[in-house]
């Protein structure tokens, strides 16, 4: 019975993640879609935006790309002046990666339309129901922190 019953519960909380990203998303697509990136430059300014600066290398391991796939996604992103590469300091031959002013602007209106609708969702809940619920995003937020440090710890003993 308890593993039925946790079974019953694991599917509940993968359907509403579900959920939740389809109407997170949703209402996203229309600034994406007018922003004319492919997804694999909204991923690397997404990945930018959340990261800061980044190595060439680093976006290309961390989007599953090639270094010369990675190269073309970011030669577009700059021709739209999304992006800016220099030079590390430290090592001329190290490329680092950052948004331009107007790259911050376009993620964050992307970002804005999901804002929006999570405060017109929170703004139905009294100050318990809230808590209530900040309090388990935080502990998936807290969990998939450890999951990925620990996956990060793994690797880097291999």
């Amino acid at each position: 019975m308890n593993n039925e019953r946790t079974q019953d519960i694991s599917d509940r909380y993968l359907s509403s993640v579900e959920e939740i990203n389809r109407i997170m998303y949703s209402g996203r697509l229309h600034e994406w879609q007018g922003m004319d990136l492919s997804i694999s430059q909204f991923n690397t300014l997404v990945m930018l935006k959340q990261m800061g600066s980044m190595r060439m290398g680093m976006i290309s391991y961390y989007l599953k790309n090639t270094l010369a796939a990675t190269t073309s996604i970011v030669d577009r992103l700059e021709k739209k002046n999304l992006v800016v590469r220099t030079k590390d300091p430290e090592d001329r031959r190290v490329v680092i990666c950052e948004l331009t002013e107007e790259g911050q602007k376009a993620t964050e209106r992307f970002w804005r339309v999901a804002r929006e609708a999570a405060l017109r969702v929170a703004g139905k809940w009294d100050q318990e129901q809230l808590e209530s619920v900040v309090n388990a995003l935080e502990l998936i937020l807290r969990t998939h922190k450890e999951i990925v440090q620990s996956g990060v710890s793994s690797r880097a003993n291999e």
